[in-house]
């Protein structure tokens, strides 16, 4: 019998299993909840449903799914995964194509194994996930990154309807044609609405609460040390940060990068570039 991580395959198939397709960022997933996998079958089919409502925005996936299968506390993956990372009592356990979360008794324990995972998965996607508000301005996407409390959230409140791709997490890829930000379900305190889309980045913007506004360039030697401590990355392995370091360095030498000083009120987009 073919394994997958520890997961008996053909059980996977043959019995009532609950399964779940979203994509973030063009990158596709199949979800499985088994419910012959979780003692409680309750608790699975109430996670079922808190994730199917979480990702409602992000739903199908085109192309080939990366797998994740959700299974009870006790179920370890066998031999030496690719990364593996715990959060609180929940695990996680990936190899390539497919991963293993196990320990997840709630929707956030979900939600933040799969946020490190997706930033491992993206490496080979020449992209990454950065603490940082995203707001759609004349077809382009603003970036504005910072250390916590630098305003993310406030300046996502400050922005037009309907423009904020996200306030917390933002996820960037080099592709055919340069970079673009994608709206992502990783939101935090200003919840944007679940914004199912992309578009070309136009810069990224060191934020500093000040009493005036005030747009300066960033060297591209500043912008990779204002990227470096702000991106959502949890693997110690030297290749994946060699991988990363690689990707944030393509970034800084193609993204514009800029400090924005800034007020608390909308006056704040009068200075920025068009």
């Amino acid at each position: 019998m073919r394994r997958h991580l520890g997961v008996p395959h053909v059980a996977l198939v043959r019995r009532p299993t609950q399964t779940l397709e979203f994509s973030i960022g063009s990158v596709p997933f199949r979800v499985f909840f088994p419910n012959d996998y979780m003692s409680d079958r309750e608790a699975v089919n109430t996670l079922y449903h808190s994730a199917a409502a979480r990702y409602a925005a992000f739903q199908g996936a085109d192309g080939e799914p990366f797998a994740i299968r959700v299974v009870d506390s006790d179920e370890l993956a066998e031999g030496v995964p690719d990364f593996s990372y715990e959060w609180q009592e929940a695990r996680l356990h990936c190899r390539a194509g497919e991963a293993v979360f196990s320990g997840v008794r709630h929707e956030y324990a979900f939600d933040s194994l799969l946020r490190m995972l997706f930033s491992w998965i993206l490496l080979p996607r020449s992209g990454f996930l950065l603490h940082a508000a995203t707001v759609v301005r004349n077809g382009r996407a603003f970036v504005f990154t910072g250390r916590s409390g630098a305003g993310k959230s406030t300046l996502a409140s400050l922005a037009p309807e309907g423009s904020v791709l996200t306030d917390e997490i933002s996820l960037l890829r080099c592709e055919e044609g340069g970079w673009r930000a994608y709206g992502t379900p990783f939101w935090g305190e200003f919840r944007a609405g679940d914004v199912n889309t992309s578009a070309p980045v136009a810069g990224i913007f060191r934020l500093v609460q000040a009493p005036e506004n005030r747009v300066a360039p960033l060297r591209q030697a500043e912008l990779l040390r204002v990227l470096l401590p702000n991106v959502l990355f949890f693997s110690a392995q030297p290749a994946a940060q060699r991988r990363l370091l690689e990707i944030l360095g393509g970034a800084a030498e193609e993204i514009p990068g800029h400090d924005l000083e800034f007020r608390k009120e909308r006056t704040v987009w009068e200075v920025l570039p068009a």
